[in-house]
């Protein structure tokens, strides 16, 4: 009887233990969700904010390079190719004798092309091709080079572009600016918000320069030669708002975005 006793208790303890456990672990909380979620449950993520800076300069180009197009007929491609050649020749002579330095003078490799009438398989002409480049730095050259293209119908001028030799000063210069006016927003935050913003990372864009609008104004007048009226030019330059002064041609402008990365951080007053 006695031993019916024990053997009874203790099926009833381990009834009890069983239920107590399995409570205890009912009572544990449940973690649901994508990985990325249990990702930032279990690791949370820093308090971060990321301040902009942005910044412009201009400048002036102090380089340009004008191209002039030499094209020659005849029905000999021998003749062509001999008057295109004498044709360059007297552009270098009237150039270097005005102070124009020779290696700033360049040609292309000539092209021809066999113009065809209307019967017959063999060409009536032969025409040549050819482009040269000039680099100049003042006006008084560029007078000299448009006397020579209009002392023949052979030689036009095609094409001008301007060149900076500072250019990779003034991109350093608008990045080290935009990224002064992040810095001064930390400040401000810092001492406004009682804050303290520790950099963990930047994002730095591709500096950007361009010809201002009054470069695409040269390009419509001078260089392409376009037939639209002085009045229409000035029409297309005032119909957005207009500066107090219309930029420049030759003017240049850089501009630079940077982002910084911050990590905020209370400060602590007990200190």
């Amino acid at each position: 009887m006695k031993k019916l006793i024990a053997l009874l208790t203790l099926c009833s303890l381990a009834i009890s233990l069983s239920l107590l456990f399995s409570t205890s672990a009912s009572a544990q909380p449940e973690l649901k969700g994508s990985p990325e979620e249990l990702r930032h449950f279990l690791h949370p993520s820093e308090r971060t904010v990321s301040l902009h800076g942005q910044a412009q300069e201009k400048a002036y180009s102090d380089t340009a390079i004008i191209s002039l197009v030499i094209t020659t007929e005849d029905k000999l491609l021998s003749n062509s190719i001999a008057n295109n050649s004498s044709l360059r020749e007297f552009i270098s002579a009237e150039l270097t004798g005005a102070g124009i330095a020779g290696d700033s003078i360049k040609s292309s490799k000539f092209s021809t092309s066999p113009q065809f009438g209307w019967f017959g398989k063999k060409p009536d002409s032969y025409k040549v091709v050819n482009r040269m480049a000039i680099t100049i730095t003042d006006e008084s050259q560029l007078k000299t080079i448009a006397s020579v293209a209009d002392s023949k119908k052979e030689i036009e001028l095609s094409d001008t572009s301007f060149e900076h030799s500072k250019a990779d000063e003034y991109k350093n210069r608008v990045k080290k600016l935009a990224l002064e006016k992040a810095m001064k927003q930390k400040t401000f935050y810092e001492s406004s918000l009682g804050v303290t913003l520790t950099p963990i990372g930047f994002r730095n864009s591709q500096v950007r320069f361009r010809g201002t609008q009054g470069a695409e104004m040269l390009e419509e007048i001078v260089v392409t030669a376009n037939k639209r009226s002085m009045s229409k030019i000035q029409d297309m330059a005032y119909s957005r708002p207009a500066p107090k002064q219309l930029p420049s041609f030759d003017e240049i402008e850089y501009e630079a975005e940077i982002y910084v990365d911050f990590k905020i951080e209370t400060v602590d007053s007990s200190k």
